[in-house]
């Protein structure tokens, strides 16, 4: 049985087969209650388990951030996501999230700055609620919304600037 990334946490650990991660990434991506369509039918077939795999990575930054209820342990476990990612890069993963975006992510050439960012714009919730501006609207985009419009390039086969500065309009819009 899989758990979202909160009872998940209380979980005990356990190590986690390549198979049983993309298991678990699509499970995530196709049963967490605030869910919508992650993948579409539009999408071809050959990406569906690597959309469920970023949509993961997002779901528990997200829940990392909202859903624990207590501002410093949500930073804590954002910075342990953060250091789980970098893992990652590093050719150490182990939470079944990372097992299965490190194909993902090497397949695609994903940079690792847009992980990050979604990272930062989680960490940026814990203590801001309203923004003043919308230049402080626009900034705190750059973190929390253009880095998705990113990732779904990269996924597609994109990473240009054209069309990243393109995608970086429609998601801050």
């Amino acid at each position: 049985m899989y758990l979202p990334p909160v009872e998940f946490l209380k979980a005990p650990r356990r190590d986690w087969s390549a198979g049983e991660s993309l298991d678990y990434t699509r499970w995530l991506a196709t049963h967490h209650y605030e869910n919508f369509h992650v993948v579409s039918f539009l999408l071809p077939k050959r990406l569906h388990q690597d959309f469920y795999n970023v949509y993961s990575f997002c779901r528990w930054a997200d829940d990392l951030g909202d859903e624990i209820g207590d501002t410093s342990e949500s930073l804590r476990l954002l910075a342990w996501w953060r250091t789980e990612l970098h893992r990652m890069y590093d050719g150490a993963a182990c939470h079944p999230v990372f097992v299965a975006l490190q194909g993902t992510a090497a397949k695609h050439q994903l940079p690792r700055e847009p992980f990050d960012d979604l990272i930062t714009a989680f960490e940026r919730d814990q203590s801001t609620t309203r923004y003043r501006t919308f230049a402080d609207v626009f900034e705190y985009c750059r973190y929390s919304a253009n880095p998705v419009g990113r990732l779904v390039l990269g996924l597609c086969g994109y990473q240009d600037a054209e069309r990243y500065a393109l995608s970086d309009a429609t998601c801050t819009a």
